[in-house]
């Protein structure tokens, strides 16, 4: 009998949605290759491009090794899972803010802090979702994501006849399905950590890139 061909896919990650859900209470998940990840999700498929969306992260004055860890993260990825990189940027402007516990009963007292946020990401997977569909790069999507700020180019996507599978890296205990979609996937913390890259990973001119010591806990 002949064999059907496995349906090309694309997989879009959002990059700081993923990890807010999914990695940042995990140190020991954070060594995640994404398209090994895909792969296991997506069984029976041929998985083409895997992009990820982010935005360079600055040192803290608690963290001064936030940066390079990312870096040494941003290689390995391109190295070994031959991940697409696409970079928002973040945005740091001081607001006034009301405290949530105030030291006084019956007062609100305020506070100046520096709100940081991270722009452009989901704009760019979403403007890279609907581009791809529209010139039949795939006929599979795969979006690791919850923002609802996406359903609109998950919708269009599914107009031009692609099959938009979801993923939410939320548990779902405390943060509903933000995103409509014909088909769902589901994440495991087995999962996760079957899908980790090699440490080291070895580069082409035969480099090592280790995993961040403080993501061995």
């Amino acid at each position: 009998m002949p064999q059907h061909p496995q349906p090309h896919a694309i997989v879009y990650v959002d990059g700081f949605n993923f990890y807010y859900g999914a990695l940042k209470k995990n140190p020991s998940l954070k060594w995640l290759d994404y398209r090994k990840l895909a792969s296991r999700l997506l069984r029976g498929h041929r998985i083409g491009a895997v992009k990820y969306f982010t935005a360079r992260v600055q040192d803290r004055h608690d963290d001064r090794g936030l940066a390079q860890r990312q870096d040494v993260y941003i290689h390995a990825l391109k190295e070994q899972a031959k991940v697409d990189i696409y970079f928002g940027q973040f945005k740091h402007r001081e607001k006034t803010l009301p405290l949530a516990k105030p030291l006084q009963e019956s007062k609100i007292e305020m506070a100046r802090v520096v709100h940081t946020e991270e722009k452009g990401s989901d704009v760019s997977l979403g403007a890279h979702l609907v581009r791809d569909a529209c010139y039949k790069q795939m006929e599979v999507a795969l979006v690791l994501s919850n923002d609802s700020d996406l359903q609109t180019p998950i919708t269009m996507a599914e107009k031009e006849g692609i099959i938009v599978i979801t993923v939410n890296p939320h548990k779902q205990a405390k943060q509903p399905l933000s995103l409509s979609s014909a088909n769902r996937r589901t994440l495991s913390r087995r999962l996760l950590k079957q899908c980790q890259l090699p440490n080291p990973v070895i580069t082409k001119t035969g480099k090592s890139i280790h995993k961040p010591k403080e993501w061995n806990a």
